[in-house]
């Protein structure tokens, strides 16, 4: 699963972890949550409070720097949690940072991809699910764990969510409820993989994977395809969020309408 040093031209159906390929590049020393919070400190951001994928959750408003300003914060300091800023288009908002990337680095030619950020603190969690399109995810500060499990394990378990989300299929249950499901079958568990600074994980369209913030980070992560298939996505799932949005589909059972606080 290991692949020290840039990544293949051919990526393959199974997971793989790039220890070091962003080492080099300058976000590694310059991302630091000061300097980017100083970007533009007054920029309203709404984070997310609670698991979305798998139980209740909230949109918290706040500003980028005052989001920045407490991941710097010991988070014993204040019983007020923190919210875990998700699928946030950092290159779009501070499109200077690309020069601290070289993300072409990390795709097939011809890709079209779709940069987002996850920016929280320790603790923070993505509940358990697997997208549409295939992800490679990249730990510029911090550490983060994900857990792995194969395509069709959580359909075999029937505990697949009819929560609606559209670049993603949920679980109801999480990682860690289906492994103790898992070991009492005699199943295989899910693989655990680490990332700290520098490293890239891909994860194929279809495998399922929860994260959990080991400490404080800012994960960016690319999602693309083929132009046919992204397309294709985007025709597909618009259809389904445009029929949500009216409430003809999964009202109220969903990631994209938190309750707001």
């Amino acid at each position: 699963m290991t692949r020290p040093g840039p990544p293949p031209r051919e990526w393959g159906n199974t997971p793989q972890l790039w220890r070091g390929v962003a080492w080099n590049w300058p976000a590694l020393q310059r991302w630091t949550f000061a300097h980017l919070g100083a970007l533009d400190p007054q920029r309203p951001v709404q984070v997310v409070q609670g698991n979305r994928e798998t139980n209740a959750a909230h949109l918290v408003s706040t500003t980028w720097g005052e989001h920045l300003a407490r991941l710097d914060q010991d988070p014993r300091a204040t019983d007020e949690p923190v919210g875990h800023l998700k699928e946030f288009d950092l290159l779009k908002h501070f499109p200077a940072l690309r020069d601290d990337l070289d993300p072409n680095a990390l795709f097939p030619p011809g890709s079209v991809i779709s940069h987002q950020a996850w920016i929280g603190p320790a603790h923070a969690r993505t509940g358990l699910h697997y997208d549409l399109l295939d992800n490679v995810a990249l730990t510029l500060r911090g550490r983060k764990r994900f857990y792995l499990l194969p395509p069709g394990s959580v359909e075999a378990a029937q505990q697949v969510s009819r929560k609606f989300d559209r670049w993603a299929r949920l679980s109801v249950l999480g990682v860690d409820a289906l492994a103790q499901r898992f070991e009492a079958q005699g199943l295989a568990a899910p693989q655990v993989v680490d990332l700290g600074p520098g490293d890239a994980l891909y994860v194929p369209h279809g495998w399922w994977h929860e994260v959990v913030n080991l400490e404080a980070s800012v994960l960016l992560s690319g999602f693309f395809g083929s132009r046919q298939r992204t397309w294709g996505c985007w025709l597909q799932t618009g259809a389904l969020q445009l029929a949500h949005n009216a409430g003809l589909w999964r009202r109220g059972h969903c990631t994209c309408h938190c309750k707001a606080g």
